[in-house]
């Protein structure tokens, strides 16, 4: 048996992108040597993939349980070759991290500059979304590593919890309730509320401190982005549940303003996420020992 890196490196492609076409341009190949390479592959380990009809590749059993392997394999040659390229230093490479949206606006620009600072042979690549979809790319081996406020309880997901946070119900400065302290929940119950989409840490807190205490909020808006959800309640559409860090900015410089609610403790931890199968390179090792030490 003959199985090659760039076997692997094609396999691993496809599974990401679920079609050779798209594994093939992200490796820069021809699509006949994409599809040539896969099907070498699968000649020697079996199918790897479900095909049918217009829905593209999907992983079977098999490409699965190669695909952690795959990946590691594919991780070490990188680390081994980068080493050995800059005279035995480890301080060369590439990540890509996701980030929920309070993390990876309020959090991770200043992190990864001083990051930076200290390792600037390593480009890290960033993308924000919500915690649902950053999970499953972690499970399809499409990044790296995560920071997340959702709640995971996926089993092949390593969780470490890393800060504690703390949401506030915002509103217009000039809001009836702007500033004032022990206002009842229930005097929020004819409020519109701007919601962060389902699938967001922060909604998953609302929807379980806020939402079941109300009979029907009613809501104005749901957006994906707590800077959209910060300036719909800056021009007054409405009220909102937003981390304190977050909205830090806006209520210093006085676009917002906090309504202290009674007896509501909407606190809640930042989470690192890594897949269990995941190789943990060197650089993955530092970035993570950065994250946490932070």
């Amino acid at each position: 048996m003959h199985i090659t890196l760039r076997q692997l490196e094609i396999f691993r492609a496809v599974g990401q992108y679920g079609r050779v076409t798209g594994a093939a341009e992200s490796l820069h190949i021809s699509q006949p040597a994409a599809s040539m390479a896969l099907s070498e592959l699968e000649k020697h380990l079996g199918p790897l993939f479900d095909r049918s009809q217009g829905a593209g590749l999907k992983l079977n059993d098999a490409g699965r349980a190669l695909m952690p392997k795959a990946c590691e394999l594919i991780d070490r040659a990188i680390e081994v070759e980068t080493q050995f390229a800059v005279k035995g230093a480890y301080d060369s490479g590439s990540l890509v991290i996701n980030a929920s949206s309070t993390i990876g606006n309020s959090l991770l620009p200043k992190m990864l500059a001083q990051f930076h600072q200290c390792h600037p042979g390593i480009r890290i690549d960033l993308e924000i979304d919500n915690t649902r979809n950053i999970v499953q790319r972690l499970l399809d081996f499409k990044i790296d590593l995560a920071l997340v406020e959702g709640v995971c309880l996926h089993p092949d997901i390593k969780v470490t919890t890393w800060l504690e946070d703390e949401l506030v119900v915002i509103c217009a400065p000039d809001h009836p309730l702007a500033n004032k302290k022990e206002v009842p929940l229930s005097a929020l119950t004819d409020e519109s509320w701007i919601l962060r989409e389902q699938g967001s840490g922060t909604r998953e807190l609302f929807d379980e401190m806020i939402a079941t205490q109300l009979e029907s909020p009613r809501v104005a808006m749901v957006l994906n982005r707590s800077e959209a959800v910060k300036q719909a309640v800056s021009d007054g559409v409405g009220i909102a549940c937003i981390s304190r860090l977050a909205a830090k900015s806006s209520l210093h410089s006085g676009h917002m303003a906090i309504i202290g609610v009674t007896g509501l403790e909407l606190k809640r931890h930042f989470y690192l996420l890594m897949h269990k199968s995941k190789y943990t390179s060197t650089i993955i090792n530092r970035l993570c020992q950065f994250i946490i030490g932070w």
